[in-house]
């Protein structure tokens, strides 16, 4: 189960870049972020936000498709479907905005593996730390 979160965590945080992707420019105070849920016992998770983070989101992973897009100055919500190879992830994000400085995501993501699925809830927060990205940032180490 703990694995399962990790890879939600990780697919609605880049799902975030791509859903900010439709309005061009990260509607947050761009810079490093650290990501954090209830229920993982580990340190924060530290992505580098901003526009070209979204622009590469896009190219990263073209398997995960994203439905019913709604953007407004206080939220981003939306469908995914990620068909991948080995597994199969399907759900709704919602991620509301607090200020320039803080985001929460709320998800219910369905995995299926080996004809499967668990469902599982998710929350996720998310706070700005600084204006710069570190190499420590998990979109820095993707290719």
């Amino acid at each position: 189960m703990r694995t399962f979160k990790w890879v939600a965590l990780s697919v609605v945080a880049w799902s975030a870049g791509v859903a900010c992707h439709a309005q061009q420019k990260f509607p947050l105070r761009p810079g490093e972020w650290a990501l954090t849920s209830p229920g993982t016992g580990s340190d924060p998770m530290l992505f580098c936000l901003n526009d070209e983070m979204w622009q590469k989101a896009l190219k990263q992973n073209p398997v995960c498709s994203i439905q019913e897009l709604k953007v407004t100055s206080g939220s981003i919500t939306y469908s995914m479907n990620c068909p991948a190879k080995s597994f199969q992830m399907r759900g709704t994000v919602t991620l509301t905005f607090d200020g320039m400085e803080h985001m929460t995501g709320k998800a219910l993501i369905d995995m299926t593996v080996n004809g499967k699925t668990t469902s599982a809830p998710s929350s996720q927060d998310y706070r700005w730390k600084s204006a710069q990205c570190s190499s420590d940032d998990i979109n820095m180490h993707t290719k």
